[in-house]
């Protein structure tokens, strides 16, 4: 069975990299960003070119917050914003009310971080049409 596939975007190069390993050792296509703007960027090729099943996204990306993030989705990719399931995560005790379908906490211990991954992307889309 082919694994999912997923966007890690974090400002933090340590934290996007720990994810990116975790991730890829678990069967994982991952794909990264440091920053909101490139992340959009990257989106649009990636929804010309292949299925994409989850966006991790940090709540503070340098150049933008994840809330500011989402609203530039909505505005400029419907579909994926639509279809693609968006989990936070962040050192921050809670997230602002959102189209994310869940939050993981900073720092991440990494067998719960992909405890929580295989969670995510079995809700897939049933989580989005339950918003």
């Amino acid at each position: 069975m082919k694994k999912a596939s997923i966007l890690v975007i974090d400002d933090s190069v340590d934290t996007l990299e720990l994810q990116r390993k975790s991730l890829e050792l678990e069967g994982y296509r991952v794909f990264t960003s440091q920053c909101g703007s490139d992340a959009l960027t990257l989106l649009s090729a990636l929804q010309k070119s292949q299925e994409l099943n989850l966006i991790l996204l940090d709540m503070n990306l340098g150049d933008m917050t994840g809330s500011e993030f989402l609203k530039i989705l909505e505005k400029t990719n419907l579909e994926i914003f639509n279809n693609v399931p968006i989990v936070f995560f962040s050192g921050a005790d809670e997230i602002p009310k959102s189209k994310a379908i869940g939050f993981i906490r900073k720092p991440i211990d990494l067998e719960k971080f992909i405890q929580d991954i295989r969670h995510f992307i079995e809700m897939g889309t049933h989580a989005l049409f339950a918003h």
